[in-house]
């Protein structure tokens, strides 16, 4: 992709991501890799999405439904994946789900390729010049605020929150690493290792909900927990370096973008 200096590269970018989902869907035959890789660029063409809202609200908010709707349709298949993952991190030796797929993968990887023209033509307004600098300020902004509140309680509903505003903002940077000012903040590769962070707490919560539904063993329960407490630390101190400027500093050094 070109890089995106402009709103309109931004919607460009946004189109890719979702077309890229769709041929993966259709065309890749691991169906676990297909998801996995279709769920990322998702997720990457919702957070631009976002930062477009400003400039085209109600067309944006349709096509962020319709990807919202793609993407918790294939939430189970991921869901499965990562629960075996969590598992083996804490020494589980086989699978603890039963994968499934009564999807019909073509026809939804079909429709998300006929999404993609729509979003490349998206009626956005003129884009006052600042735009770039306020839309990654905002991302900053409640992407900080959304951490600092799974901080103060390190509860399911903020972690989530917060995954998807550090998501949201990760996703606005690098789509504009090309234009990015010389040591601008954030920096994408510490918001990267914050949201692995906090999606290993989220899929060890998963896998420890799973567990006492099955009454499994004390000691395997203790394990997810101990392994819990070493991850929250490391989320706070990965948020610590990620979020170590303030809004007002990130505008003012992206101004030039």
């Amino acid at each position: 992709m070109k890089p995106a200096a402009e709103a309109k590269d931004l919607a460009a970018a946004a189109a890719g991501h979702t077309r890229a989902a769709g041929r993966l869907i259709v065309s890749e035959p691991d169906h676990v890799k297909a998801v996995h890789l279709a769920r990322r660029h998702i997720k990457r063409a919702r957070s631009l999405l976002r930062a477009l809202k400003p400039l085209a609200a109600e067309a944006v908010a349709r096509e962020n439904a319709l990807l919202r709707a793609f993407a918790h349709a294939l939430a189970p298949l991921r869901d499965a994946h990562a629960l075996d993952e969590a598992a083996q991190a804490v020494g589980a030796s086989g699978p603890v789900v039963t994968h499934g797929n009564t999807l019909d993968l073509e026809a939804l990887g079909r429709a998300l390729q006929r999404q993609a023209k729509t979003i490349a033509r998206l009626p956005l307004e003129h884009a006052p010049r600042p735009f770039l600098a306020r839309a990654v300020q905002r991302a900053y902004r409640r992407a900080q605020q959304a951490f600092l509140a799974y901080e103060a309680g390190h509860l399911p509903e903020p972690l989530h929150e917060a995954r998807k505003r550090i998501k949201d903002c990760l996703h606005l940077i690098e789509a504009l690493d090309e234009v990015r000012p010389k040591g601008a903040r954030p920096k994408a590769g510490k918001l990267d290792q914050l949201g692995e962070l906090m999606g290993s707490i989220r899929d060890l919560d998963l896998l420890a909900q799973r567990l006492r539904r099955e009454a499994a063993p004390e000691h395997k329960l203790a394990r997810i927990a101990a392994r819990h407490i070493r991850l929250e630390r490391a989320v706070t101190r990965a948020g610590a370096k990620a979020f170590a400027a303030t809004p007002k500093a990130v505008r003012q050094a992206w101004k030039h973008a």
